[in-house]
């Protein structure tokens, strides 16, 4: 598991034990993401299914 994943699986965790919620919301899980400093800095990729390499990067 990568430093960034095992950072969301505990923020989540912690959001969830301090709440009380088995299952946070999406809408939950996007205040966690905020709290994480995430914010959007590119524009979307191509399709969410495609892997990374595949993803038509820089062209």
């Amino acid at each position: 598991m990568s430093g960034e994943l095992l950072e969301f699986v505990m923020a989540v965790d912690e959001y969830k034990r301090i709440n009380e919620r088995p299952f946070p919301s999406w809408s939950e899980i996007f205040e966690i993401v905020h709290y994480l400093g995430y914010r959007r800095v590119a524009e979307r990729a191509e399709h969410i299914n495609k892997p990374t390499e595949e993803a038509g990067g820089d062209e």
